[in-house]
């Protein structure tokens, strides 16, 4: 599985709809510990496939979802289940913070 790249008017479709959680990565182009996360986010994506569903959302082509959940701070890492933000993740962690993180919400 590979990190989906998503826009404003994908967003309900691939990520409120999704029947399994989803990894929503909020970043920015010119936000330096962004892309740091999104190498971690690519290689939980292939540890996790069919299981998390990972995508990547550019401040760029996600203004209305960013104003939606109030990111301003980047990259921010918003976890979804059934619609609904379970987990709201600010800042740069490390890959395997993330990887505890969601393996706490893939036993609940």
């Amino acid at each position: 599985m590979v990190v989906t790249e998503v826009k404003d008017q994908d967003f309900n479709s691939e990520v409120l709809q999704s029947d399994i959680i989803v990894f929503a990565c909020f970043t920015a182009p010119w936000c330096s510990s962004c892309f740091p996360t999104c190498i971690s986010a690519n290689r939980l994506a292939k540890e996790y496939d069919r299981r998390v569903k990972f995508v990547r959302c550019d401040i760029g082509q996600c203004t209305e979802v960013a104003k939606r959940y109030g990111i301003g701070v980047f990259p921010t890492i918003l976890l979804f289940r059934n619609s609904e933000i379970v987990k709201k993740v600010v800042g740069f962690k490390e890959k395997h913070s993330l990887r505890r993180l969601l393996k706490a919400y893939l036993q609940e």
